[in-house]
């Protein structure tokens, strides 16, 4: 009797073992998740850079208007604050002109600006609104060269990118409208408008 029992066991025993060999074999082929990693660019942090473009500016001197077409180059810094998929922050830039062409021109321009924005990923479409300022030199015989600070707005918007995690590339239109001042008697007023198209470059910290 207990060589049977035994043998019966063994049998048993034999007949299992492909079954379990078969379930593990199935356990080490099956797939492991694959973990998920995000690829969202993020917007914020300080930046700085540089820019060049050309405005096409008007000036306006005792009523008759001058264009003051020229190039620009500058520098500009700012910091941006990430929100989603929403991008706002501030930035200033000053820019020297070579609109200088005649008696009257802008040496210098410089702005303080917000910024808000919608990413898509690596791309940033913004816009942006702000303080305008414009150094005005005005050159006439009869009353030698004068020079004021004009203060208006500006606006615009563009489109920036990221090329790398700390290089960023933007093209950029602003309109800007310095307002106007008075030079004095011998000069009268001073303003001027200007449309300008630019691009630039970024590191971002």
């Amino acid at each position: 009797m207990n060589i049977r029992i035994l043998a019966l066991t063994i049998l048993s025993s034999a007949t299992a073992l492909p079954a379990l060999s078969a379930d593990m074999n199935v356990l080490e082929d099956a797939p492991q998740p694959v973990q998920q990693v995000s690829s969202t660019y993020d917007w914020s942090g300080f930046y700085l850079g540089g820019q060049g473009g050309y405005a096409w500016m008007t000036g306006d001197v005792r009523g008759i208007e001058r264009e003051l077409d020229g190039g620009a180059a500058g520098a500009h810094a700012g910091y941006n604050l990430q929100s989603g998929s929403i991008v706002y922050g501030i930035e200033n830039d000053v820019n020297y002109n070579f609109d200088s062409k005649g008696s009257a021109k802008t040496e210098w321009d410089a702005s303080g600006r917000a910024r808000v924005g919608y990413a898509l990923d690596r791309t940033l479409i913004f816009a942006t609104a702000g303080v305008a300022a414009a150094g005005a030199v005005v050159e006439r015989p009869a009353a030698g060269k004068k020079d004021e600070i004009l203060i208006g707005w500006t606006a615009g918007g563009g489109i920036e990118h990221a090329v790398t995690d700390n290089i960023l590339v933007r093209g950029e239109y602003r309109y800007t409208d310095f307002g106007e001042k008075d030079f004095g008697d011998s000069v009268g007023k001073f303003g001027a408008t200007q449309n300008k198209v630019i691009l630039g470059a970024s590191f971002k910290f």
